[in-house]
């Protein structure tokens, strides 16, 4: 009997370890972006390139990624109560906490006033005062408010498509929007002919993520990690599976 549970110790410590299971890195997806940033498919993220970006940054880490989508106005809560690990494509100026850490580039951007083919490019910021401008909800424009002050008037959509559909209405004639939504709307959009090829460029700007200074992963860890897929070209690689071909 004991000659048999020692062959069949034997046994067991021959076969291979199995792989302990990768801990979750957990991004919070603010369900107000659209494609090409996020693709949502029944409730979950399905594509994009937060998707695209943060399987490629945890598998660097060797961690399995995990998204939580949020509202905009609900994504820094997360990160403080621990629900999420990270919050991508930010900036500062966007969180109200200071204590964030924050990566290097993640994307680059240009913030935009975009128009109808019926209706003149913005010639000038200040020509927006009293107009109804279509905005995010929760989104903040610190750029403009300056300028503009209480003459800002925000029509709040809950989403970039939202907001599109509303500027080809006629809800407005003027929208913002970043670069990389509109460009890609402006060649994939069913009504792209009406999206006008002119923009007044407000800005440009690059994101980053923010995590907390005690979380799972360190920010000398995250940096590493984007080093190296830039290095490899798979940020490049990223980039290009959402530019559609002119």
């Amino acid at each position: 009997m004991k000659f048999g549970c020692f062959l069949l110790s034997f046994a067991l410590s021959a076969l291979p370890a199995l792989p302990a299971r990768a801990v979750d890195l957990v991004f919070g997806v603010s369900t107000g972006s659209a494609m090409p940033m996020t693709q949502f498919t029944d409730g979950q993220l399905t594509g994009g390139l937060l998707k695209d970006f943060g399987d490629a940054l945890a598998r660097e880490l060797r961690m399995a990624p995990r998204y939580l989508n949020l509202p905009r106005k609900r994504v820094e809560e997360a990160l403080a109560t621990g629900r999420t690990d990270l919050l991508c494509d930010l900036r500062p100026e966007w969180l109200d906490g200071k204590h964030w850490l924050w990566s290097e580039t993640v994307f680059s951007n240009k913030l935009i006033v975009a128009s109808r083919t019926d209706t003149a490019p913005l010639p000038q910021l200040a020509a927006l005062a009293d107009q109804r401008v279509g905005t995010i909800l929760g989104y903040r424009y610190p750029e403009i408010e300056t300028v503009l002050g209480n003459h800002f008037l925000r029509d709040e959509a809950g989403s970039d498509d939202v907001n599109l559909t509303k500027l080809l209405r006629g809800r407005f004639n003027y929208l913002l929007a970043n670069s990389l939504y509109y460009e890609f709307q402006r060649k994939v959009h069913p009504e792209r002919a009406r999206l006008n090829g002119t923009s007044y460029e407000l800005l440009g700007f690059d994101t980053y993520c923010a995590m907390p200074a005690d979380g799972k992963v360190r920010i000398d860890q995250v940096n590493r990690a984007i080093a190296a897929l830039r290095k490899r070209g798979e940020m490049q690689t990223i980039m290009d599976r959402y530019r559609p071909l002119r």
